[in-house]
């Protein structure tokens, strides 16, 4: 596999400006110069910390969530994710989130990928996912309006998820983290 067109030479960072700020997002504009002299500007979110995905299993359920998800205005089968705090390691703020959201750690926490990103074009978000097994019950307080619920799918159930045209699993993290998942415990 050729990856040289990953090692292209970057565009020149011409300038760089905070168009808007929420409690939540940052919209930056940069001006660009590409190396054929093209001059573009794009505008992106800016992400902070990063963010993590756990895939709970208790060695015969996974154990996804329904939460409200405001961008479709509906209830979204997922699974536990959450920002990393200032100063937190990706596998304390797994942790953290489990005991937050669901109220369980976990004792093994196994990286599923580096790093994952969605629409990196205009999302400085970088996902870091873990399988999380030896699950044990423990819960902190979170920032959550309304408790999360947990739906427990057997590796059967969680193929099917995957793999059905018309299945409630409609976010891709949570599809490639789970099949990811699969991957790790020899399913799929």
């Amino acid at each position: 596999m050729d990856l040289s067109a990953l090692s292209r030479q970057l565009p020149e960072i011409l300038s760089r400006k905070k168009q808007k700020v929420s409690r939540i997002f940052t919209v930056e504009e940069l001006d660009l110069k590409f190396s054929n002299s093209t001059r573009m500007t794009y505008e992106r979110i800016a992400g902070g910390n990063g963010a993590v995905m756990a895939i709970p299993f208790d060695g015969s359920f996974f154990y996804l969530t329904s939460e409200y998800a405001c961008g479709f205005e509906r209830y979204e089968l997922g699974f536990v994710k959450g920002k990393i705090d200032d100063g937190e390691d990706p596998v304390n703020a797994c942790i953290r989130e489990m005991k937050e959201e669901i109220g369980f750690g976990a004792k093994n926490i196994i990286p599923l990928k580096k790093e994952m990103t969605l629409a990196p074009g205009m999302l400085m978000l970088r996902m870091h996912t873990f399988l999380c097994t030896d699950l044990y019950e423990s819960r902190l307080d979170g920032d959550e309006p309304e408790p999360i619920s947990i739906i427990k799918v057997s590796i059967k159930e969680a193929k099917d998820l995957i793999f059905d045209y018309d299945s409630p699993l409609t976010e891709s993290r949570a599809i490639a983290s789970l099949t990811l998942a699969l991957h790790k415990l020899n399913a799929i």
